[in-house]
């Protein structure tokens, strides 16, 4: 074991890597916003396909950014070399940023973060509902894990959090389609604009609808969208306004109610003009 160890040690000693100090300038030069650098780890070598020896050598460096507007960033990234012969000296190819975290500036609470989300709604929906122009109500939008995120290569901070909808369909003609509602994951991406955490995109991780309620033509051609109305006038914990008579008979029962009978109660209530949907229970498939 040791002496494999002092092998492979021989062996990338007498690869002639470029020093330290060398890589660093050659990444600081490459990025052009970098404070300080430092180089860690060892020398790693890879062979692409084509090639008979080792000629690409990548080694790790971590640095920091220049503040812009009292931020900066720590990032991690592979200074990457090449070389066109096994006796050629290695050639700086790129400096590739692996990982991002943006420091500095105020954390955004759940609050901040809700409400920004609303104003994207509000401004340019397709930004949090792609299909925003069949989407006919928006319940609410939670963050039912707290704030915790991670970071992708570009320093974009993922929240995850769960957007609640009443989603327009036709199933087929002659006419069959109504609204179903979903209770999505949402993850919503944050980075810095303006010197602030705000928020810039989401993306819908699909599931399968909680509720399908059937509609005739007249109440689906009837029915608004966020591409016909404001937001705020299809936003709310109360949801969409249905004729009572048509809801009773075409909502979709929840598993196991179809096999209850109606109790005298639910047989002789009296008929009401108009009803918004009810709270259901929320669950949908993992």
């Amino acid at each position: 074991m040791l002496l494999c160890s002092l092998l492979f040690t021989q062996i990338l000693s007498a690869q002639n890597f470029p020093t330290d100090a060398k890589v660093l300038q050659d990444v600081k030069n490459y990025h052009g916003k970098i404070a300080t650098a430092k180089a860690q780890n060892e020398w790693k070598l890879e062979k692409e396909a084509g090639y008979t020896f080792s000629n690409m050598a990548k080694r790790v460096v971590a640095a920091t950014t220049v503040k812009e507007n009292g931020a900066s960033k720590n990032i991690i990234g592979l200074a990457i070399y090449t070389r066109g012969g096994a006796g050629e000296n290695w050639t700086f190819s790129r400096y590739f940023v692996t990982s991002s975290e943006t420091v500095g500036l105020a954390e955004p609470d759940e609050a901040q973060l809700k409400n920004q989300l609303l104003d994207l709604l509000r401004q340019d929906p397709m930004k949090v509902l792609v299909t925003y122009s069949e989407v006919a109500w928006v319940y609410d939008i939670r963050f039912p894990e707290g704030i915790g995120y991670t970071t992708d290569r570009t320093g974009d901070r993922i929240y995850k959090a769960e957007i609640e909808y009443a989603y327009k369909f036709i199933a087929s003609y002659p006419f069959e389609g109504g609204i179903r509602r979903y209770k999505n994951p949402l993850e919503v991406y944050v980075r810095v604009i303006d010197g602030a955490f705000k928020v810039a995109t989401a993306v819908v991780i699909n599931r399968d609808p909680v509720e399908t309620t059937l509609m005739t033509e007249k109440q689906y051609n009837a029915l608004p969208t966020l591409a016909q109305q404001a937001f705020d006038t299809l936003y709310g914990p109360q949801g969409p306004e249905l004729p009572a008579a048509e809801v009773a008979k075409n909502r979709t029962p929840a598993p196991g109610a179809e096999n209850k009978a109606a109790t005298p109660a639910t047989q002789n209530s009296a008929p009401q003009k108009s009803i918004k949907l009810p709270k259901v229970k929320l669950g949908g498939k993992g």
